[in-house]
């Protein structure tokens, strides 16, 4: 069984008296990736600084590979490496200097973990080069390397792949599938782009005004499909899946649309012909993450 890394129990924050984290509450394992969303002001940023120790809760506890970030702060922010608002590192040095520089302020990291962290993410090839003959996407590499020379347990990213272009997200996304996998690591991903989530991501929390409104599996989660009937009789169609199947549906541009367990689908139509209703068409749509964030957090005003 996979060991829990990160744990967020009843996590409350209230700033000057406003409530602005509401009693969140996840987990991630070893080798597990979790994406993180949430519309502006959400309360994804104030989660971040707690987890990292940067603000305390005002109730509720959150452990790092069972440490305690408000007992044991020392040695929960030791099982961590973060990326936060970008990598900070100095152009007119070489990647290997960087991660030299900081290695020096950590005695247990020794020469064969900068080697190791720099194997990881593939700059073998460019890490004697400066900094600033780097593009963004190996910057984004070399910022990662910095978080893992120390073999952190959990690795936090927020926008990793901000401003990367297609492929340079497409390199960063297979980096870290394969570190949370090979390497055990458990990752936090904060996002706001939800197609790489999808892509990147095992389990997905989504919150909304401090409040947690989803935290399942990404398959999970988009595994509800959406099926769209047109028939000789649609009133009669729609009595049929209520009284027959309790299935509720709604008439949209002359189509029947439902949320339907697709195994089903033979036999509701079959109960359709057995009612003498002629069946025109049948679609089924599988909505992806975006859809789902959207019908979750979308109101009159996206911003909380």
């Amino acid at each position: 069984m996979a060991k829990q890394i990160l744990l967020l129990d009843n996590v409350h924050k209230s700033i000057k008296n406003k409530e602005i984290v509401k009693g969140i509450t996840f987990s991630i394992n070893e080798g597990e990736v979790l994406g993180f969303l949430g519309p502006n002001g959400a309360g994804k940023s104030t989660t971040l600084r707690m987890i990292v120790g940067l603000s305390s809760p005002t109730s509720g506890k959150i452990l790092i590979d069972g440490y305690s970030i408000t007992k044991d702060y020392i040695k929960a922010m030791s099982k961590v490496g973060c990326i936060i608002e970008g990598p900070d590192m100095y152009n007119y040095l070489s990647g290997l200097e960087n991660l030299k520089m900081l290695a020096s302020m950590n005695k247990n990291v020794t020469n064969e973990d900068i080697t190791r962290a720099i194997e990881l993410v593939g700059m073998q090839n460019r890490i004697n080069e400066k900094v600033s003959t780097y593009s963004l996407g190996m910057k984004q590499r070399l910022g990662l390397a910095q978080a893992l020379i120390h073999k952190p347990k959990l690795l936090i990213l927020d926008e990793p792949t901000n401003g990367l272009d297609p492929s340079g997200i497409n390199e960063f996304r297979h980096i870290i599938k394969d570190l949370a996998k090979k390497e055990n690591i458990a990752v936090l991903v904060s996002s706001h782009l939800i197609s790489e989530v999808e892509l990147m991501c095992d389990t997905v929390a989504i919150i909304k005004s401090g409040t947690l409104l989803k935290y399942a599996s990404v398959s999970e989660l988009i595994s509800d499909k959406e099926v769209s009937f047109v028939l000789s009789d649609n009133s009669k169609g729609i009595k049929i899946l209520k009284d027959k199947w309790n299935i509720n549906s709604s008439l949209i541009d002359n189509k029947i649309i439902a949320k339907v367990d697709v195994s089903k689908i033979e036999k509701i139509n079959s109960s359709f012909i057995e009612e003498g209703i002629a069946i025109k068409f049948v679609s089924i749509n599988q909505k992806n993450l975006e859809d789902l964030f959207l019908s979750l957090t979308e109101s009159n005003s996206i911003v909380s």
